[in-house]
């Protein structure tokens, strides 16, 4: 399939006939390399991934309320997807929705808040998520103590301040109250995967 694909390729009809000995040798690489990046996929499918999502849920414990402070609708659009697959494993979602919708987080009933958040210019908060720190700005210490939550930045680790709005919300809502129930997690636009590669 691997030589298929590539002889449709134009560059590589011509690397064939003018040098096939490098031809071949490009295509015994990419095949082991693709190879490897299956197996790989398969493992973290067969073991982390199915772990990670137990565990997760085991220590959320409640209905969700899935929040995303995104620029270019990618967060949002990882937010939307992590409900969907939530709700079809039998959690219930409070609501999939802005940050910025949620200021007054403090009055509501205990939830699990798992929040997407992009990073976008020099490391700046996105739009949809300005009025949520400025309300956690102004919330006190213990206000969100019967919350639990988790954030997952995205960003372009060739930015000086990668994830640096990820990281302030995921400081915030401790320093409030809020109980983690898992590191971070980090999705990378710079890895082969881009952001899916921290997601799984």
């Amino acid at each position: 399939k691997v030589l298929d694909f590539l002889r449709n390729q134009n560059r590589y009809s011509q690397l064939e006939r003018s040098n096939p000995e490098d031809a071949k040798r490009l295509t015994a690489d990419l095949d082991a390399h693709l190879s490897e990046r299956m197996e790989l996929m398969r493992r973290r499918a067969a073991d982390a991934g199915p772990t990670a999502v137990k565990e997760l849920i085991d220590g959320l414990k409640t209905e969700l309320l899935v929040l995303y402070g995104s620029e270019t609708g990618t967060a949002e659009a990882v937010a939307r997807r992590f409900a969907k697959y939530a709700k079809q494993r039998g959690c219930s979602i409070r609501a999939c929705t802005e940050m910025n919708d949620v200021c007054d987080l403090p009055s509501q009933s205990p939830v699990a808040v798992v929040a997407f958040v992009a990073t976008c210019g020099d490391g700046e908060i996105p739009g949809g998520a300005l009025l949520f720190r400025d309300a956690l700005n102004n919330f006190k210490a213990g206000d969100l103590s019967k919350h639990t939550f988790a954030v997952f930045a995205l960003g372009d680790r060739s930015y000086a301040k990668f994830c640096e709005a990820g990281k302030f919300f995921d400081k915030k809502l401790e320093a409030c109250g809020a109980k983690r129930v898992g590191e971070m997690g980090i999705g990378d636009a710079c890895d082969e995967d881009g952001w899916e590669t921290g997601y799984t």
